[in-house]
């Protein structure tokens, strides 16, 4: 076993654990590829959020374990013992979590990892039992898949290990320090281990120290867990341990980013406000008034890892937006003026039977401070369409704040009735038919127009990119800016990775586009 490949889907979250689970296997000597018909290893991270991500998550890994390795000829479509022989697949992620012995059964997949499990322990074992394997080869058919349920392999020795040569020191990753006390969540991780029979999950995987693939920005996951509950999500079922970086890995680690070359740091966590709470519900948080741990520890980012260029927030909870946490923000030049507000509906009514942790008039109250705060902020937001009860006054009402707010970006989704969840139980309620589709496409028209008006406001104005690898065919170069929206342009060489000034000069329905400065 020498190569592996990573097949994500799903959230932010999501993509970073898989640059972990990758730094982790570069660490063990094993080379990374970027098509799984070239791996050896197969890994498929799977999202479990909607009916549509689960299948779509199952789907992926029927398509992984299929392909044969490069270079051979299948005589059938279907996985064997011998196709398994020269490969192995690995499920893991949230779907691997919700739906763990449906995984183990898919013909070739070898082993299921959950959140139940200590994530980098099993891959550890895992490795060191297939490379075992590989020397020392068993006996035709009697290979079997290794469920999540099942006791983990007894680790074997180091005879196994494939180290290439060459290796740069900077691949082989450290573990997280053990949490301290008082500096995030005074419940140690390891402390929380059998709740509701979850381990530590994916809190053990190695810190990152190279830079990320695909993106010039970085994300850097500083939270784990969920118990907030809303009605229609099944995350805090799959991951309810409330978990939180200690502050100085999180420094350690975005310094190692930024002196890899990532000069933006993208902030993201299940529940991004809840850093350094033991619970994600406000109403049961005590002695935490006037006191705001993200808050510091965007305080500590900015002012203690030099070259950090941008900071930005993945997503954050409206209620969780207060006064304090916004001056913090507002002093430091480093937090870019781009927030992503879930808003899910503008209904008081269904926010309500969602059971989301904000009204409608303490959203809107939280938009009217953005917009005192920052000149023209950029507001991106989510929203659930076709909530169950979600009558055409209902939508009327988040179509008003749609419109208040100025989102210039919208995604918004139909409702999935996960099961596990309560209204998934609400059958009575279910909105079929195309209005749901209607309505969708209408937010996403009004986001377009919003988006338009936006960065009409720029025309003429010279704004701050940081240049991003340009897909297969495209001429022009491009960035993001601070406020979130790319900029394409024009330049003899490439500037991939840069930060550059352009200056916006021509503005179209679809894309934006500037001179360099």
């Amino acid at each position: 076993m020498q190569t592996f490949c990573i097949s994500t889907l799903g959230c932010k979250v999501n993509q970073y654990e898989s640059e972990q689970i990758a730094s982790l296997l570069r660490s063990r000597g094993l080379r990374q590829v970027d098509h799984p018909a070239s791996a050896d290893l197969r890994i498929v991270n799977t999202c479990s959020v909607t009916i549509q991500a689960a299948s779509k998550s199952r789907q992926t890994v029927r398509q992984v374990v299929r392909l044969p390795i490069l270079g051979q000829s299948p005589a059938s479509n279907i996985p064997d013992s011998k196709a398994s022989a020269c490969q192995r697949t690995i499920v893991t992620g949230c779907w691997a979590t919700s739906d763990s012995e449906a995984a183990s059964k898919l013909p070739g997949v070898n082993a299921v990892i959950t959140h139940r499990d200590d994530v980098a322990q099993r891959l550890e074992q895992l490795i060191k039992l297939w490379q075992t394997e590989d020397l020392h080869p068993p006996k035709p058919n009697t290979r079997r898949t290794i469920a999540s349920h099942e006791p983990s392999p007894e680790p074997v020795g180091d005879e196994g290990w494939i180290i290439q040569a060459g290796t740069p020191a900077a691949a082989f990753t450290v573990n997280n320090k053990p949490h301290t006390l008082n500096l995030v969540n005074t419940n140690l991780a390891r402390k929380h281990c059998n709740l509701n029979g979850f381990g530590p999950g994916t809190t053990t995987l190695p810190l990152l120290n190279d830079h990320q693939q695909a993106h010039q920005r970085a994300f850097l996951k500083i939270q784990d867990g969920c118990d907030a509950h809303c009605t229609y999500c099944i995350i805090p079922n799959l991951r309810p341990k409330l978990w939180s970086k200690p502050v100085e890995d999180v420094i350690t680690e975005a310094q190692s980013l930024v002196d890899a070359g990532h000069r933006e740091i993208i902030l993201t966590g299940i529940f991004l406000s809840a850093y350094g709470r033991q619970t994600a519900l406000r109403r049961r948080r005590s002695g935490w008034a006037g006191h705001s741990p993200l808050g510091q520890l965007i305080e500590e980012l900015c002012t203690k890892v030099p070259g950090l260029l941008r900071l930005r927030l993945s997503s954050l909870e409206p209620g969780d937006l207060n006064n304090e946490l916004l001056s913090i923000l507002r002093a430091h030049e480093q937090v870019v003026p781009h927030f992503h507000l879930p808003l899910q509906s503008g209904s008081g009514h269904l926010l309500h039977r969602m059971n989301r942790q904000y009204t409608r008039d303490d959203y809107l109250r939280m938009i009217d401070g953005l917009h005192a705060a920052y000149d023209r902020p950029a507001l991106t937001t989510d929203i659930i369409v076709g909530f169950p009860g979600e009558m055409d006054c209902e939508f009327d009402r988040t179509l008003e704040v749609v419109d208040r707010a100025k989102f210039i970006h919208i995604h918004a989704f139909s409702f999935s009735p996960r099961p596990g969840t309560a209204a998934a139980r609400w059958k009575e309620d279910f909105i079929h038919g195309p209005i749901v589709n209607e309505r969708i496409n209408l937010l996403n028209d009004i986001a377009a127009r919003h988006s338009l008006a936006f960065r009409q406001t720029f025309l003429g104005q010279k704004v701050n990119l940081l240049v991003e690898r340009p897909q297969e065919g495209e001429p022009m170069q491009h960035g993001r800016c601070e406020r979130y929206f790319p900029v394409y342009f024009d330049s003899p060489e490439s500037l991939i990775g840069r930060s550059v000034d352009v200056r916006i000069d021509r503005i179209n329905q679809k894309r934006t586009f500037g001179t360099l400065v």
